[in-house]
């Protein structure tokens, strides 16, 4: 075993953190940021329409921690970067890497565009990767080393990816057929192996229990998911824009090259074919690009190692060397640079728009707006409404969109909205007057039906 490249790849994981900290104090708070800041803060529960419980709470204590601070919600995201990248390096060494394979890993891993472009954002595709990836390198060990204790700690991570997506199975599914095809076989005989499948089943129960109670609602964001990735481009995209998000030139050839070395390779040929699997699986279920980051830092190890055991040949070489690093660098800050500023004007648009929900709030008798209810058209602006209304004395919002809509309803003596957004023709139907008190602003008079009774029927995702 080769000693582990410690300060190199530190440097390099500390160098991307302190990008991504630059990168979060630049730019204003991403829609889904706000949303989970919301479920965490209002609404903490042990389980939500869209994902698991462990993104809001983090929100919820980063949001205790550092109030209202962006760069301080982001904190988790930043580390889990610095974190994937040490990742890289450490499955590059147990791959047989020395020094400069776990650097190559270590800088592709710190340049990807996945990483780059959305990794400073606090949100249930940030943190999945690196749990793939902790996964992934536990297995690798373990094929090395055969210490079964490997396993149960995958087991562990297992339970925090979990908590995080419900999307971990399809790399286990797709690792335990590869496994059964083309070996090891053993792997599936450790009781360590299902010791930790148990405790991952275990503590998925209390978020089992609130879908089954709530209707299933993963089920149908799955449905939204697959809409969005045939408007995307469907299966073709997935594999082209999984390569891309690897990152500019040095991702795309080390992914490339990693899977070609194990899938050739006796003993490490079941990863290979479990990347395939992975890639099988998404395209039936119609999954988006992002949801292969978790398989880059394997990837890369293992194009880097390939790399510096058996160098290709001169003439494009040097695309792996400095060069290449540098010019896929240079492509990545400036893919990243052109995210964060398409998404400043969220920061200014935000604050605004709440500030004239509020006025037009305030403007109610103060006997109305005992009875009145906020509510947006979207989920973004409801996440928006209840990130800085409560400081100017609006009450929280509820929307019938997606996720939001299983926050509950208003109360049953509200009997006036106030409708933020575009589509009022959703509630116009449920009241005697609608008119416009603002740009895209509603107040909506004499309610006709109980909510209980209008709320399914104005759901939708």
């Amino acid at each position: 075993m080769t000693p582990f490249a410690k300060k190199p790849v530190l440097a390099i994981a500390g160098v991307a953190a302190l990008v991504l900290l630059i990168a979060s104090a630049v730019d204003g708070y991403f829609f889904d940021e706000l949303y989970f800041l919301s479920a965490g803060k209002h609404h903490l529960d042990w389980g939500y329409a869209d994902q698991p419980p462990l993104v809001p709470l983090l929100a919820r204590a980063m949001d205790f921690l550092f109030p209202g601070s962006v760069v301080g919600l982001r904190l988790p995201a930043t580390l889990v970067m610095a974190a994937t990248v040490v990742v890289a390096a450490l499955t590059a060494r147990e791959l047989g890497g020395a020094k400069r394979a776990q650097v190559m890993a270590a800088g592709a891993a710190a340049i990807s565009l996945h990483a780059v472009t959305i990794n400073h954002w606090l949100a249930t595709y940030m943190l999945d990767p690196l749990w793939w990836a902790l996964a992934l390198l536990l297995v690798t060990r373990w094929a090395r080393t055969r210490e079964d204790r490997l396993l149960l700690g995958a087991g562990v991570v297992t339970a925090l990816a979990l908590q995080t997506k419900f999307l971990i199975p399809v790399l286990w599914v797709a690792l335990g057929v590869s496994v059964l095809v083309v070996g090891p076989r053993e792997l599936l005989r450790r009781p360590m192996l299902w010791l930790g499948a148990g405790l991952a089943v275990l503590t998925t129960v209390p978020g089992l229990v609130w879908q089954a109670a709530n209707g299933w609602p993963q089920a149908e964001m799955t449905q939204v998911v697959a809409r969005e990735a045939a408007m995307q481009g469907g299966r073709p995209a997935l594999l082209l824009g999984g390569l891309l998000s690897a990152g500019a030139l040095v991702g795309v050839l080390l992914c490339l090259y990693g899977g070609w070395f194990l899938l050739r390779h006796k003993e490490l040929r079941f990863l290979g074919w479990t990347v395939v699997g992975v890639l099988v699986l998404l395209s039936i279920t119609s999954g988006q690009p992002r949801y292969l980051a978790g398989l880059y830092p394997l990837l890369f190890a293992a194009g880097a190692v390939r790399f510096e055991q058996a160098e290709p040949a001169r003439w494009w070489s040097w695309s792996l060397r400095w060069p290449g690093y540098v010019l896929s660098t240079v492509v990545a800050l400036g893919v990243g640079g052109f995210v964060i500023s398409a998404q400043a004007p969220f920061a200014e648009v935000g604050p605004a728009e709440t500030a004239t929900v509020a006025a037009e709030f305030h403007r109610l008798p103060a006997e109305q707006r005992e009875r009145t209810a906020v509510v947006a058209s979207i989920y973004p602006t409801a996440a928006t409404l209840d990130r800085f209304g409560p400081e100017l004395g609006l009450p929280l919002t509820q929307s019938p969109h997606r996720g939001y809509w299983y926050f509950g309803s208003p109360a049953e003596d509200k009997d006036t909205v106030l409708y933020a957004g575009e589509d009022v023709d959703r509630v116009r139907p449920y009241f005697d007057s609608v008119r416009e008190v603002a740009p895209q602003i509603w107040l909506c008079l004499g309610k006709r039906f109980p909510w209980k009774w209008m709320w399914p029927r104005i759901r939708y995702a």
